[in-house]
């Protein structure tokens, strides 16, 4: 129903005027004829009879028909009529008309214990719904009062009985006034209450009235243009300085009931439809585009270019050292870094160019029909207004960024991902140059003078004593001068002991794949963000060669608590056959060795990145391999003084406590899990580092490596199965445990292998919140196995993704299912298929070309399939994921994210990824009669996707009164064991048939 629209009111209007024809005792046809092309604009309506006691001669007169289908519905109509008015007559007249429609609401026409008859409002296709039926009880009782006063009804037609009733029940703002005069004429009580008017109006200046200290018409209305076209109607938007709100206005000119012309206004207010609409485009800090909008706008611009045979210059920036801005001075002071530099970037922007926010401290800006040496002149030219902005504001922190520039040409093929891929690449070759090009400024070896470097000997000995002896170096942290041992000159070829500019000069030696955590560690010091570090990495030699350094340090404060000293040891690892070559740690043989020489009780954990192999999937193995190295060094820095930290096969690591108890293995596991929720980042590029960990311990639970570490490996399995994460302590039941889930697996396969023997679909009904009608499945999985009756998907999925086998299961789950839905489009061509997919399942390479090749084998309509995805999988925002979605939309098929809002950034996932449908966890259902915040968050979040035309699907509704709440929220659709349970398909061939007699 489109309610809203200002057009029925006019209608309306003249639909009153045109009931004087009724009086006088015709044109019934043309009177019917007029209000059914009136409803047509607000609801689906097909035909409209009327019963009207006119007089002793005429007891009656129809105009249209009721459902043959209704039989019964009619009987009670017609005997309800029956004891008013002796009408056996009508029913055979009627019954000759009843073959063509489905559906009826039958409304009385009495007022004031008066009965004047029956209107019977039809149509074919769906029954009336709640807000329908409740403006068709309206419109009746419009009727009655019609009639109980139509002796009087023209000049009572302007008051409150009849059109003062219409235009009063509408929550919008109506003026009429006088378009040569601009008095008013008449303003309804909506109207009234938005401008707060309490005294008679009428005969005052609209803008008087509406309008803040006004004293002539408005530049903006549209009258005069009105009053050259009179048949013409004009929609406008409009910011009242008065209310301070946006309306959206519907204005045209009508005949009043005098036959003078008249200007009406039906006007909504949209304010609140404005901020929403803001915020699903904008940053609301920057308020710039978001990075949905603003990758759209960029598409959009991409194809602009190509068709004009324009170029673009994306610019891809990012601010430098926003954490280090927002730990040290707050993120208030954060905020003005990010506004400022937003409001400078946007002075040299030009129409046609576009601006966006891409993520925390990264902008992206795409210059249209530019070139590359002028886009940097403008980049350089907001760099040094920053700068003087800092100078004259006195602000304690670097106003700048650094960025890079990629030209696309107007016949390119790379996507928007692609894009800014390439101009973080330039990004990021800009940022090391310009880095180290501020450190070699500094740089001047040759004036270098030994006499100059000083220090505290009291203090270099706290400093020393706090590290061992191998490469001493000590760093004066008034001056930024470092000190080598002679030994580490002459291996490393150092110009000199003493160094101004260490990072330049050792930095150059460093090898590519550690330059960046050498460089961040030590900034690290110099920001004063840590006092000590750990750091590996490998250095080039005077030989030649690289070799695995490792450089522990602290900083010692003097008595105003200033950094004054920063001093330690570099160690040469050497011992390869026990070392790690990625990351430089002990490796599983030296850890043996030690269990081996270890005579006292100990613990030895082990742990391992949670859903490393995505990371490694997302981007790379390179990329994944710094990650490891990263966090090992990490760790070693966090656990130096309690612990060595060993490195196992692929994203494992061990570590061992001597006398520990379990709560002493939690406090380390603490601290652990504490450093994996800080946020992780790598070359600008975020990851997620949480662990899971097993532990063990000796005697009780071995005495050997191999048993130890297996045991380990028990609890970690379970750890990551069944304890979130948490540090799982190995024991028997948990050993008892992982036999039995190994049996399952076992069982698992051999009936994957035997042609799926035992799985089979059930494929539960999805209905729409209106009026209930079916409109489609969800297929899913059952597994019914003789030995392990009771085995849900909630436990078997989880253990086929991590074994590798749901891509097999999962392609058979889908070639089902739209067999499945192939049957029940003979019953109903509109019923669609949700059908979930694994990630896993995502990230084969021949995932879209299996779907395309099926759905196309079984001619199945790509439309009616919907492809269900976890939040979790989508949040991931692979470039390559985000392809393939697009891939299977560009095919015609529908994307669904499911468990919406269990994942930790559904709003943003609301702006920045290709969806159609958006699925509410079922958790948000439970309890939100009494949950407070359950029912907020729903009633927000379907109104929010409405905004952004994704469609909504709540399921889990599983009672009466879980659905009455979410039906006020106006969802799309409905699924859960209220609505309909999972059921097999001969039951579900069942449901479709009733369904087709139903309608």
């Amino acid at each position: 129903m489109d309610l809203k629209n200002g057009k029925y009111l006019l209608e309306i209007y003249q639909h009153c005027k045109d009931f004087r024809r009724f009086f006088l005792g015709s044109h019934y046809d043309h009177i019917f004829q007029s209000l059914l092309n009136i409803l047509n604009n607000i609801m689906e309506v097909d035909n409209i009879c009327g019963f009207f006691y006119k007089n002793d001669h005429y007891p009656y007169h129809y105009y249209s028909v009721i459902s043959h289908d209704h039989d019964e519905e009619f009987d009670q109509y017609y005997q309800q009529l029956n004891q008013h008015y002796h009408l056996k007559e009508i029913k055979p007249q009627l019954e000759s008309y009843l073959e063509n429609y489905t559906f009826v609401y039958g409304l009385p026409l009495d007022c004031e214990d008066k009965f004047y008859g029956y209107l019977f409002f039809c149509r074919d296709e769906k029954d009336f719904n709640k807000e329908e039926r409740e403006f068709l009880n309206t419109l009746s009782q419009i009727y009655a009062d019609i009639f109980n006063n139509k002796e009087t009804y023209q000049r009572r037609i302007f008051d409150q009985s009849v059109f003062g009733k219409i235009l009063n029940s509408v929550h919008a703002n109506i003026a009429i006034t006088n378009p040569l005069t601009d008095e008013i004429l008449y303003i309804n009580d909506t109207a009234k209450k938005t401008y707060q008017i309490k005294d008679n109006v009428i005969g005052l200046k609209c803008y008087e009235v509406f309008k803040k200290d006004q004293k002539e018409r408005c530049r903006v209305c549209p009258l005069n243009r009105l009053l050259k076209n009179p048949n013409e109607s004009h929609t406008w938007e409009e910011y009242s300085d008065y209310k301070h709100k946006y309306f959206q206005n519907h204005d045209s000119l009508i005949e009043w009931f005098d036959h003078t012309i008249v200007h009406f206004q039906y006007s909504i207010d949209i304010t609140d439809l404005k901020e929403i609409q803001r915020e699903a485009h904008y940053d609301s800090l920057t308020e710039i585009f978001n990075r949905r909008t603003g990758k759209k706008a960029l598409n959009e611009q991409l194809l602009k270019a190509k068709k004009e045979n324009k170029n673009l210059i994306v610019c891809l920036f990012d601010l430098d050292h926003l954490k280090t801005t927002n730990d040290a001075f707050g993120h208030q002071q954060g905020d003005f870094f990010l506004r400022t530099v937003s409001k400078e970037v946007t002075t040299i922007l030009n129409h046609d160019d576009i601006f966006f926010r891409l993520s925390g401290d990264e902008f992206v800006v795409s210059f249209y029909d530019n070139t590359i040496s002028n886009v940097h002149n403008l980049m350089i030219q907001v760099l040094n207004v920053l700068k003087q902005i800092k100078k004259q504001d006195n602000i304690p922190f670097d106003l700048s960024f650094c960025f890079g520039l990629y030209e696309v040409g107007p016949q390119t093929s790379l996507s928007i991902n692609d894009i800014i891929s390439e101009a973080d690449e330039k990004m990021y070759n800009f940022k090391v140059k310009s880095h180290l090009k501020k450190a070699m400024r500094e740089l001047d070896l040759s004036k270098v003078n030994v006499n100059e470097f000083t220090y505290n000997q009291e203090l270099l000995y706290n400093a020393l004593a706090k590290s061992t002896d191998d490469y001493i170096f000590i760093c004066n942290m008034k001056t930024g001068v470092f000190k080598y041992t002679p030994e580490m000159v002459k291996e490393f070829d150092f110009p000199s002991e003493v160094l101004t500019n260490a990072a330049a000069v050792f930095g150059s030696k460093i090898h590519k794949d550690d330059k960046y955590e050498f460089l961040n560690s030590n900034q690290q010091i110099i920001d004063g963000r840590t006092d000590s570090h750990i750091v590996e990495y490998r250095a080039l030699n005077k030989n030649n060669e690289y070799v695995w350094l490792r450089c522990r340090g602290h900083v010692e404060y003097d008595e105003n608590g200033e950094p004054c000293l920063f001093a330690g040891f570099i160690s040469n690892l050497g011992r390869k056959n026990y070392r790690d070559n990625l990351t430089g740690l002990y490796n599983g043989f030296e850890l043996e060795k030690r269990i081996q020489e270890t005579t006292s009780h100990f613990a030895m954990m082990i742990l391992n990145i949670a859903n490393f192999k995505n990371i490694n999937q997302f981007y790379n193995r390179h990329f994944g391999d710094q990650v490891l190295r990263i966090v090992a060094q990490n760790l070693q820095t966090l656990l130096h003084k309690q612990t060595t930290i060993y490195k196992l096969d692929g994203d494992e690591f061990a570590l061992i406590l001597k006398d520990a108890t379990p709560q002493d293995l939690c406090q380390v596991y603490e601290k652990i899990q504490k450093y994996a929720k800080q946020e992780h980042s790598y070359e600008g590029k975020s990851y997620s580092c949480h662990f899971n960990a097993g532990a063990a311990f000796s005697p009780h639970d071995g005495t050997t490596y191999s048993k130890l570490r297996r045991n380990c490996e028990i609890a970690l399995q379970h750890s990551k199965h069944y304890a979130y994460g948490k540090l799982t302590l190995y024991n028997q039941d948990i050993a008892d445990k992982r036999n039995q889930t190994l049996r399952v697996l076992h069982a698992l396969k051999e009936s994957i292998n035997n042609n799926f023997e035992n799985f089979c679909l059930v494929f539960q009904p999805k209905v729409t919140s209106s009026y209930h009608a079916l409109t489609g499945f969800e297929a899913l999985i059952r597994w019914n196995h003789q030995d392990f009756p009771h085995i849900g998907p909630g436990f078997f999925i989880p253990m086929l993704e991590e074994s590798g086998d749901i891509i097999q299961l999962g392609d058979w789950i889908f070639e089902q299912a739209i067999i499945k839905l192939k049957d029940f489009s003979r019953y109903d061509k509109d019923i669609n298929m949700s059908i979930n997919v694994s990630y896993l399942q995502l990230m084969d390479d021949k995932f879209v070309d299996f779907i395309k090749e099926k759905a196309t084998l079984h001619q199945v309509n790509p439309y009616h399939i919907i492809i269900e995805l976890t939040e979790t999988s989508i949040a991931k925002n692979n470039e390559l994921i985000v392809n393939k979605i697009q891939q299977l939309r560009q095919f015609g098929m529908r994307i669904a994210m499911d468990d919406f809002g269990t994942g930790y950034s559904s709003l943003s996932l609301l702006k920045n990824e290709p969806l159609d449908i958006i699925k509410i966890d079922q958790s948000f259902v439970r309890n939100i009669t009494e949950d407070s915040f359950n029912y907020a968050f729903m009633n927000a979040i379907i109104d929010l996707c409405h905004q952004i035309d994704l469609k909504v699907i709540v399921e889990g509704v599983e009672t009466k009164d879980e659905l009455d709440v979410i039906e006020k929220f106006n969802p799309d659709y409905i699924q859960g064991y209220y609505t309909g349970k999972p059921m097999d398909y001969n039951h579900a061939i069942c449901l479709l048939k009733k369904n087709i007699d139903n309608k």
